[in-house]
């Protein structure tokens, strides 16, 4: 930390320093005088972005006027707590009446900074000077064990994230694991129990080349089916095949008698017509209704064994979605993949997006981010639920990163209705709430405010009739976060 008051003359300078005192919320009403007696007796420093303001078991001695930038304070602790407790146009430090003896974190600046020090051996003048400098301060410490609160209670919520992630890791995974192993157990044993029907198929058709050829087309179409069915999980939407009226009509035109269970087997497994009339060209017309029977036995037990291990299948990834979410087993700073912190989250509300469209524009240029990965990710998560809660039940959910100068830009859109403009200036306070009594506390973008300012970002919005979109700065170049 460099100390410079620069090479102006001394009541220039003593102007400069009253202009910016001027900014501070709680100095506002003070007299010229009393502006004057601050500029006067205080001590200016200047620090570089990320340089050492103070450090953990140093004595403190010092009020501090923020005049510009922001000191970050991180306390070491098994659950460090980081907060931003000193920002531009605010007051810090050591204060009248307090008995803190040593500095139980350390600070760094955020950005370049400008403070202006008063030593606590004036304390007895500067109360004497400006009595009502008691009451502000007494302000300023309820600010600052507000702020702190916050943090402890944000970090006692990712402790029991954590505890949820681990209990569900272990409750989950295993019934999962015996699922899936009992499907691939299922699917061996229905294929013995169909031996019975293969052989009168076998002997209905009466060449061993005819029933090769009918079981290499069954288990082509049933591979098919398996890659459909994985296709319209990953996709949510898949080829559609023919309806289940189709096959009615086809199969009672062929006098099939289970016609009503097969059809909508067939229409299930998104099956085109033309698959049937191939299968119908490949045997005499006796030996088709005992292969129809067979094709449903095969194609029932193919989709209940497929329903059961995508189950499973889904358990894991919701269990690996909230793991992720939390960060749990991890250090609390980690190198965060900012497209994949949003796509974690988004996963944990795939239940709320069965009739939302999403949209993805990931730049390929995004550099791996040091950051607070669960805290950031519950950034994402209150910003998303907000998103979803506007639209409703359909819309359009964008979400788009993308670097910008030394930044990257996060955006995050819905359609539907907008921020009225009454509420424009109140969106971040703490406790605001549009939403009915009973469904929201209101802290959910003050949860985003905070997180982000933690790692040295910047939020906004931008609001028109049936568009809103939220961005998210993150500087690149921070260095205490780490």
């Amino acid at each position: 930390m460099t100390f410079d008051a620069g090479n102006q003359p001394d009541d220039v300078r003593e102007t400069e320093i009253i202009s910016a005192l001027r900014t501070i919320e709680d100095l506002k009403g003070l007299s010229d005088e009393e502006f004057a007696w601050i500029a006067k007796h205080g001590a200016e420093r200047f620090g570089k972005d990320g340089e050492l303001i103070f450090s953990k078991a140093a004595p403190p001695h010092h009020l501090m006027f923020i005049l510009r930038g922001s000191i970050f304070v991180r306390r070491h602790t098994s659950s460090p707590v980081s907060v931003l407790i000193g920002q531009t146009d605010r007051i810090t430090g050591r204060t009248p009446f307090s008995r803190i003896e040593n500095w139980n974190a350390d600070g760094r600046s955020s950005g370049e900074t400008w403070i202006l020090e008063l030593h606590d051996s004036l304390f007895p003048a500067l109360l004497n000077a400006i009595p009502s400098m008691t009451q502000r301060i007494v302000q300023v410490l309820l600010d600052r064990n507000r702020e702190y609160t916050k943090a402890e209670q944000q970090i006692g919520k990712l402790a029991a994230l954590n505890k949820l992630a681990a209990s569900l890791a272990h409750e989950l995974n295993n019934p999962a694991s015996a699922a899936k192993s009992a499907a691939s157990h299922l699917l061996r044993g229905v294929e013995a129990e169909q031996e019975g029907i293969r052989y009168r198929l076998g002997v209905a058709l009466g060449t061993e080349a005819r029933l090769d050829a009918y079981l290499q087309w069954l288990s082509s179409l049933r591979s098919k089916v398996r890659t459909s069915r994985q296709h319209a999980a990953e996709h949510a939407q898949s080829e559609a095949g023919s309806s289940e009226e189709d096959f009615t009509i086809w199969l009672e035109s062929k006098q099939y008698a289970e016609s009503w269970q097969l059809a909508p087997v067939l229409a299930d497994c998104n099956i085109p017509l033309s698959s049937l009339r191939e299968m119908e060209g490949l045997m005499p017309e006796e030996a088709f209704g005992l292969a129809l029977s067979d094709l449903l036995a095969s194609l029932s037990n193919d989709t209940a064994i497929l329903a059961m291990s995508e189950a499973a299948e889904r358990i894991f990834r919701l269990v690996k979605a909230v793991k992720d979410y939390s960060y749990m087993d991890r250090q609390p700073v980690q190198d965060v993949h900012i497209a994949e912190s949003l796509d974690t989250v988004l996963r944990l509300f795939q239940p709320r997006l069965n009739r939302i469209t999403v949209k993805r524009f990931y730049a390929d240029n995004i550099p791996v981010l040091k950051a607070f990965g669960s805290e950031l990710n519950q950034a994402w998560s209150a910003l998303i639920e907000n998103a979803l809660d506007a639209m409703g039940e359909s819309g359009t959910l964008t979400l788009s990163t993308k670097v910008q100068g030394n930044t990257i830009l996060v955006e995050i859109s819905n359609t539907g209705p907008s921020i009225p403009d009454e509420y424009a200036d109140r969106v971040f306070e703490p406790f605001f709430t549009t939403k009915p009594f009973g469904q929201g506390l209101g802290l959910g973008l003050d949860t985003v405010q905070r997180v982000i300012q933690k790692h040295f970002g910047a939020v906004a919005f931008e609001s028109k009739a049936d568009k809103t979109s939220f961005y998210v700065r993150l500087p690149l170049d921070r260095t205490e976060v780490s």
